[in-house]
């Protein structure tokens, strides 16, 4: 399994596309913006993707999601239920920001939680409740490659911001030290937002969440 990561629209968020490189399945993880470039990339390696996975609701991470499925008519969008209300309201939340997105796609699907991963090629993907940001954020954990697609749960030397509707900042302290640093120090986090980093190094100098 191997991924690529794009920073699209005008929020620069980190847009990842995961992929099996023999059976070609794939999948869009927060098409935030720019679709004709992340198509660029897909076509580039032949990928045809199936599904687009949201790591929460803000519209800065779904914008072009409009414009894949209708490039890509059979392509299905997955969210957590709890975060609907602002997947729904994406376009309006963006005109308070001074920006404009197409609205997202009307028959989104709900992760199945109780179930708890996605399969891409033969490929398990842990889907794991991580409210705080919003309250139907999630990340997606890959154990083989020893990687995790944080949202705007956690950034390199922050977290995310929790005074958006349904922001917890208890929440997503809780998140991060249940669900994230119980991780091995070496678990690389891909962020919405910014560089790479990992869990050893946010348990020693993130300023906002320190264990206790």
């Amino acid at each position: 399994m191997k991924f690529e990561t794009l920073v699209v629209g005008p929020l620069d968020v980190n847009c990842y596309i995961l992929y099996d490189e023999h059976s070609k399945e794939c999948v869009v993880i927060d098409p935030g913006e720019d679709g004709e470039e992340i198509d660029k990339s897909l076509s580039s390696k032949g990928l045809i993707p199936s599904e687009i996975w949201l790591t929460h609701g803000h519209f800065d991470h779904l914008g072009a999601a409009t414009y894949l499925k209708d490039k890509y008519q059979d392509i299905k969008l997955f969210l957590h239920n709890e975060d609907y209300f602002l997947y729904k309201n994406a376009t309006e939340h963006a005109e308070v920001f001074g920006l404009t997105i197409a609205a997202p796609p009307i028959a989104p699907v709900f992760f199945n939680m109780s179930m708890g991963k996605k399969n891409i090629g033969g490929h398990s993907v842990q889907i794991i409740s991580t409210p705080g940001h919003s309250p139907g954020s999630v990340c997606f954990y890959i154990k083989e490659l020893n990687v995790m697609f944080t949202g705007d749960l956690i950034f390199a030397g922050s977290v995310g911001r929790t005074d958006l509707p349904g922001g917890s900042f208890d929440d997503l302290e809780k998140s991060i030290i249940e669900q994230l640093y119980t991780k091995g120090d070496s678990c690389m986090l891909y962020p919405g937002h910014g560089p790479m980093t990992t869990v050893g190094r946010e348990k020693k100098h993130n300023p906002f969440i320190r264990l206790k």
